[in-house]
């Protein structure tokens, strides 16, 4: 059975959810089957938007959008068929997630590293709390690559 990663990008500030969204949907190809758990949030097109980014943020419950990214660049070397994007707006704030199935070809540890690097490079441009990474579900401390710039137990 093939492994689940997860990379998670918490609290990222409000002001730059639209950038950070378009950053991430322009290091793939294509963004397919964007979806919101909450019916009338309308994701149009299925397309990220300021519209649809303005409405789930004004929405006073919890509420996520869902998509999938198709070869998603981490770096110039490697990149990854399907990446699920999960947009999670709860009432402590807004956590970006990337999930994503173990590639045979590709070495799993060479991958997370390279999901650091990338990480890390998104903490320079947009405002969020922390990043971390790991086995899904990587909020497991146990099971993480990485937290921010520092290896975890499987990041050694």
């Amino acid at each position: 059975m093939a492994e689940s990663y997860e990379v998670v990008l918490q609290q990222v500030a409000v002001r730059d959810l639209l950038g950070l969204l378009g950053f991430l949907e322009a290091s793939s190809r294509e963004l397919m089957g964007l979806v919101s758990s909450e019916s009338f949030i309308n994701v149009g097109g299925g397309d990220i938007n300021k519209a649809l980014i303005e409405e789930v943020i004004a929405y006073k419950g919890d509420v996520c959008l869902a998509g999938r990214l198709y070869e998603f660049l981490v770096s110039p070397t490697i990149s990854l068929p399907c990446v699920l994007l999960r947009v999670v707006k709860y009432s402590e704030g807004v956590d970006v997630e990337l999930s994503f199935n173990e590639v045979p070809f590709l070495n799993a540890d060479c991958v997370m590293r390279a999901m650091r690097d990338y990480s890390d490079d998104l903490s320079n441009r947009f405002e969020f709390s922390q990043f971390y990474g790991g086995l899904e579900p990587a909020v497991d401390v146990n099971t993480r690559y990485f937290t921010g710039n520092s290896f975890g137990p499987l990041g050694l």
